[in-house]
C-alpha cells in the first residue's frame, strides 16, 4: 500500500475516532516514532493520554476523551457505567471522567481524568459500539443505575425500555447472572419498578399525599360510566368536582396504555365534562408538592364540598 493511501485511511480512522489516535495506529499508518514526536513538538498533535494523541485539527470533546481513554487502556478495556449509557444515547450528559473497566489481572497506570475499575465483564456482556468496546445494553442500564442512583437510573432504564433495546426479562437475567457486582440492590429495585412497581408506588404515594395535604371528597380506583364509551376505571376521582387524576409509572408503560386505551377514554371523559390531570412516578418521587399544587388550583375552578375541609 502506498504512503498516500495509508495516510488517507489514517485520516478516515482519526475522524471515526473523534480526532484521537494511538501511537500503534500512527505507526501502522507509516509514521515513525520520530515523526510522531515532531507532530507533538509542532503542536499539530497533542498528548491525550499514554501513547494517545489528539490531532490538532479536531476539537477535544467528551467523545474524543472517551475514545482516548479507551485507546490508552488497550483493547481489553470496556466503556461502562454512565459513560456507556451516554455513549449509547440512554443518558444525556457525559460524565466528567470517562468510566471504563479493565480485567482484574490488568494493572493500568493511573489516568488523569479517567475512572478505571477492575472487573470481569463476560464476553456476552461486551460489544463493539461506535468503534470501541462497551458493556452490552442491559448491563449498561444496571451499571448506570448503580452509579446514578434509583431516580436517574430509572430514567436510563425507562428510555432503554421505550426504545426496545432492553427487556424486563433481559434485565432480570443479567441482574441474576451478575449479582455480585457493585450496586446490585439498586438493580433489583429498578427491575421491580420497571415490572409495574413504579405505578403501584406512585398510586400509594399519591394517596398518602392527598391525605396528608387534607384533600377530601376523593375515591380511588373508581368506576365511571361514560356515554358512548362504557365503563372506565379512574385512578383517583373527585366526583363532585368532576376531576380525575390518572397515575402513570414510567413512560414505557404509559406509551402502551396510551396506545391501547387512554386516548378514547380521555376524550369520552372530556365530552362528559370531566377534567383529567396526569402525574407519574418521577413527579411524585421528586416534587409531589408541585402536582398537589396543580391539583389544588384545578379543584378551585370547580364546585364541590372538597373546599370546606381543604386547607
Amino acid at each position: 500500500m502506498s504512503t498516500d493511501a495509508q495516510r488517507i485511511r489514517f485520516r478516515q480512522q482519526v475522524r471515526r475516532q473523534h480526532g484521537v489516535v494511538s501511537l500503534d495506529q500512527a505507526r501502522a499508518a507509516g509514521y515513525s516514532r520520530q515523526a510522531v514526536a515532531r507532530k507533538v513538538a509542532a503542536k499539530a498533535w497533542f498528548p491525550a493520554g499514554p501513547r494517545v494523541y489528539l490531532v490538532g485539527e479536531h476539537d477535544e470533546t467528551p467523545r474524543s476523551r472517551a475514545f482516548a481513554a479507551f485507546l490508552s487502556l488497550g483493547p481489553d478495556a470496556t466503556l461502562d457505567g454512565v459513560t456507556a449509557a451516554w455513549w449509547r444515547g440512554l443518558w444525556d450528559t457525559a460524565p466528567a471522567r470517562p468510566q471504563l473497566a479493565v480485567p482484574p489481572t490488568s494493572r493500568p497506570r493511573p489516568r488523569a481524568g479517567v475512572d478505571v475499575t477492575r472487573r470481569v465483564i463476560a464476553p456476552e456482556d461486551r460489544v463493539r459500539v461506535g468503534g470501541l468496546a462497551a458493556s452490552a445494553r442491559t448491563l449498561t442500564v444496571l451499571d448506570a443505575a448503580a452509579r446514578l442512583g434509583l431516580e436517574d437510573g430509572a430514567r436510563v432504564a425507562d428510555r432503554a425500555l421505550q426504545k426496545g433495546s432492553v427487556s424486563i426479562a433481559g434485565l432480570r437475567e443479567v441482574h441474576t447472572r451478575t449479582a455480585g457486582r457493585r450496586g446490585a440492590p439498586v438493580g433489583a429495585e429498578l427491575i421491580a419498578l420497571a415490572d409495574g412497581g413504579a405505578r403501584s408506588w406512585a398510586e400509594r404515594a399519591l394517596h398518602g399525599g392527598l391525605r396528608t395535604a387534607g384533600f377530601a371528597g376523593w375515591t380511588a380506583n373508581t368506576e365511571i360510566v361514560l356515554p358512548g364509551f362504557g365503563r372506565a376505571v379512574a385512578d383517583v376521582v373527585f366526583d363532585e368536582a368532576k376531576v380525575v387524576v390518572e397515575v402513570d409509572g414510567w413512560a414505557y408503560h404509559r406509551d402502551l396504555r396510551a396506545f391501547l386505551v387512554d386516548g378514547p377514554r380521555q376524550s369520552a371523559l372530556a365530552a362528559a365534562g370531566w377534567v383529567v390531570l396526569r402525574t407519574h412516578w418521577y413527579e411524585l418521587r421528586e416534587d409531589p408538592d408541585a402536582f398537589l399544587g396543580r391539583l389544588r388550583a384545578t379543584l378551585r375552578t370547580r364546585s364541590g364540598p372538597w373546599e370546606r375541609p381543604f386547607r
